[in-house]
């Protein structure tokens, strides 16, 4: 995990298990954790059982009306992404190269690079991307991680502009958007120093 500030830890999410990164006023990301082995080539061939985040859902309230999206991206099962919200109950799919999807403040659109596929979420107060890309030395061939990124637009402590409330903003990662400049560091797995052939990561930020 990337922190605000600078900070980071690793964490490992149980199996199948959803965890909150960023929520605040009207927006809510959410990851979903899947166990996945990969190699490591120093000490040689170490297999690492870890967790990944590998799909993400982003639940997003537009400030004007209140409209509410609905975004699923899934990179392991495609079609992806999609949107809900825009067009009735009907998904709109989310490609590479096309104009962005805007409805009032929050826009989406995805670019697609050598190595990885971003879906861009603006909103009035955030700068979401997620990043697909193959996990590395996998044991999964084709298992692709989602790397998230977080950047507040404005001040994420500042009253909200249409209701006029403070929400600190929380989550594993939202929480570390707390004005105070510190970078934060948490636990990290140190998994090159194991001496069998199977190591586990198992901290908790």
């Amino acid at each position: 995990l990337h922190f605000a500030h600078g900070g980071e830890a690793d964490f490992r999410g149980e199996d199948g298990f959803l965890y909150a990164m960023l929520h605040h006023s009207g927006l809510a990301v959410n990851a979903l954790f899947e166990a996945c082995a990969f190699f490591l080539t120093s000490p040689h061939n170490l297999k690492v059982r870890g967790t990944f985040v590998t799909d993400v859902f982003i639940k997003v309230k537009t400030e004007l009306t209140g409209r509410m999206l609905r975004v699923e991206f899934t990179p392991n099962m495609p079609p992806t992404p999609l949107v809900y919200g825009i067009d009735g109950g009907k998904a709109l799919q989310l490609r590479p190269g096309s104009p962005p999807v805007t409805l009032e403040d929050v826009s989406l659109w995805v670019t697609k690079g050598e190595r990885a596929e971003t879906l861009h979420v603006r909103t009035g107060g955030w700068a979401i991307d997620a990043a697909a890309r193959l996990i590395w030395q996998t044991a999964t061939p084709g298992k692709k991680q989602v790397d998230l990124t977080f950047v507040p637009l404005r001040d994420p402590l500042a009253p909200n502009p249409r209701t006029g409330k403070v929400v600190a903003p929380h989550g594993l990662v939202g929480q570390s958007f707390d004005g105070d400049n510190i970078a934060v560091f948490g636990n990290k797995d140190h998994c090159a120093r194991h001496l069998g052939p199977v190591s586990y990561t198992h901290l908790r930020a």
